[in-house]
């Protein structure tokens, strides 16, 4: 089974892009991969899934 997660990057000055990688980085380090991306409004959006039992 999967499960999901949806994440956003941080609309703030101090916020960049690189910020925004390391946060997908850490959430690959515990098991989940980013499906889908898309910007909505300026902000970027990931769409994130991982084995329910790796929880």
């Amino acid at each position: 089974m999967k499960e999901y997660k949806f994440i956003k990057q941080k609309s703030t000055p101090i916020k960049k892009d690189a910020d925004f990688e390391n946060l997908l980085n850490s959430y690959a380090k515990t098991g989940w991969r980013v499906v889908n991306t898309f910007v909505h409004r300026g902000i970027v959006k990931a769409v994130l899934e991982r084995d329910k039992d790796k929880a």
